[in-house]
């Protein structure tokens, strides 16, 4: 009787045990929205494109912020720092304005474009690099692994200006395929 008694028990007691042993971890970290008054309005730019494409996405843990002098920040324009287990805790942007090539010689839109990219890590889970080429050889996306590539004037570009590079405005698509990968390629591409 003793035996049949357990042997009933011991699933929902093996479950009850399995419940809280196994509960996922909870981590209660304050976390902090903090952009730098020198990179707000690429940010700003950035939830507003999201907002336009109906995408909501949390302010609440972000710091955006000229990246450090640090040794190991000389050779990259920007960079993203969060916790992959957890993303709901702190996301850093941090970016190169040190640099003469990633910040300082560029234009206004090579430097969203390098923002967007950063959060496109940190914010829309792009974690990977993307990159292909399309057959003039321009990225299918603004997050290319090499981002001093992707940032010229006739690539990124804002308006069409044939006396510079004959090409058209490529912007729309850009920031179309980082807020959604599936993005069909667009005409100037075929």
């Amino acid at each position: 009787m003793t035996f049949n008694l357990l042997k009933s028990v011991k699933w929902p007691l093996l479950i009850l045990v399995l419940t809280i042993c196994c509960k996922p971890e909870e981590i209660d970290e304050p976390t902090v929205y903090n952009i730098d008054t020198s990179l707000a309005k690429y940010v700003d730019k950035f939830f507003e494109e999201a907002n336009s494409r109906g995408i909501k996405i949390s302010k609440e843990n972000l710091i955006v912020k000229p990246g450090s002098n640090t040794s190991d920040f000389t050779d990259i324009c920007g960079k993203c720092t969060q916790n992959t287990k957890f993303p709901q805790l702190q996301r850093t942007v941090e970016i190169n304005m040190a640099s003469s090539p990633c910040w300082k010689n560029i234009s206004e839109n090579d430097k969203e474009a390098l923002v967007f990219h950063e959060m496109g890590h940190c914010l829309l889970n792009r974690i990977a690099h993307k990159n292909d080429t399309f057959a003039d050889g321009s990225p299918k996306s603004i997050m290319v692994a090499n981002n001093t590539d992707l940032y010229g004037p006739c690539i990124y570009v804002f308006d069409e200006n044939p006396t510079l590079c004959n090409k058209t405005n490529r912007r729309k698509y850009y920031i179309d395929e980082l807020f959604d990968e599936k993005t069909a390629a667009p005409s100037w591409a075929k």
